[in-house]
């Protein structure tokens, strides 16, 4: 269960990078069920651009394998270089890529289980909302 008043307290801003639009569109709405702002992008290199636009994001979900120049391990080392504190999930259906996501950020498996992902936004920035 998350903690609901952990939400309440500010929106918190989810970017969501999957390139499978119909997985995309269900954790991100059920993220958004769940009390999470969530912005989507279908690649690492769209991604990318909103995170360069300036737009504040306060946790980054991305899948690692994805079409585009970047794939979502390199999306999320550029991120971390860029963000040192930002909270980064990285996900893949390949548990043999968890110790190199695991460098970077928290590893998640696939399928993805949006309401465990929400507890464990929910846990690590609890402080900071």
């Amino acid at each position: 269960m998350v903690p609901q008043e952990l939400l309440a307290s500010r929106r918190v801003r989810v970017l969501l990078v999957e390139d499978e639009w119909f997985i995309r569109l269900d954790v991100a709405e059920q993220l958004r069920e769940i009390g999470f702002e969530v912005v989507e992008a279908s690649t690492a290199d769209d991604a990318m651009d909103y995170i360069a636009s300036g737009e504040r994001i306060d946790a980054l979900i991305t899948d690692i394998r994805m079409p585009g120049t970047l794939d979502g391990l390199e999306l999320a080392g550029r991120v971390r270089n860029m963000q040192p504190m930002l909270l980064i999930l990285v996900a893949s259906g390949s548990v043999e890529l968890e110790s190199a996501a695991s460098r970077i950020g928290r590893f998640i498996s696939k399928p993805y289980d949006p309401k465990r992902i929400a507890v464990l936004i929910a846990e690590m920035l609890g402080p900071a909302l």
